[in-house]
């Protein structure tokens, strides 16, 4: 019984804790540039709370996050943004049904924008695991989209839920945020420790 007890207690701290960083994320980023700062202090919040069980200090580290990533964030931020606009842009031209030519061009736009999905996901765990320039941030999230697709697809698949009932319901956005940085961040880490065990394998082989 106590030994259930404690693990309630631990999940309802959890779930109040998750709450209360929703609620920070949200804040910080509502002038919009600040999204892509206050999402990697979103992670790096998540990250100490998975691998440190950290609870105290939740505030302050977020804000020492955020200040710490806000550079290479905001870097991310642009180039994604344009990126994106790009996408987008390309997406209301092309009308693939108008020839062969045009809709093998459609095709390879929509592959394109997967890749920048699949790409995207991955961007804010590696921020925060790993101390890496911007560069090599989108390279490697490049390489582990491709390396594990079933882990990619299911990322995928968490963060449209995420979109979809925001889309649908917008008073989630409230509280959405952060347990689905929970949960990505989570399997993404696994992930992590196995391509690291992998490679420490190798090398002592």
């Amino acid at each position: 019984m106590k030994i259930f007890n404690s693990r309630l207690f631990q999940t309802l701290n959890t779930v109040v804790d998750l709450f209360l960083l929703n609620f920070l994320w949200f804040i910080t980023s509502l002038p919009l540039i600040t999204f892509f700062p206050a999402t990697a202090a979103l992670f790096g919040v998540v990250r100490k709370r998975i691998l440190q069980n950290e609870t105290d200090g939740m505030f302050k580290h977020f804000f020492a996050l955020l200040k710490e990533n806000f550079k290479q964030s905001s870097i991310l931020s642009v180039l994604w943004t344009l990126i994106g606009i790009f996408l987008l842009f390309d997406y209301r031209l092309i009308q693939p049904e108008s020839s062969i030519i045009q809709l093998i061009l459609y095709i390879i736009l929509v592959l394109g924008i997967l890749l920048f999905f699949s790409i995207s996901i991955y961007l804010f765990p590696i921020m925060v695991h790993f101390e890496l320039n911007w560069k090599l941030i989108i390279r490697n999230a490049f390489f582990f989209s491709l390396m594990n697709p079933v882990l990619t697809i299911l990322l995928l698949v968490i963060v449209g839920v995420c979109f979809t009932l925001i889309y649908l319901y917008p008073v989630t956005i409230l509280f959405i945020g952060s347990f689905t940085a929970y949960a990505v961040y989570y399997l993404c880490q696994i992930w992590f420790n196995q391509i690291l065990n992998m490679k420490k394998f190798n090398r002592d082989l």
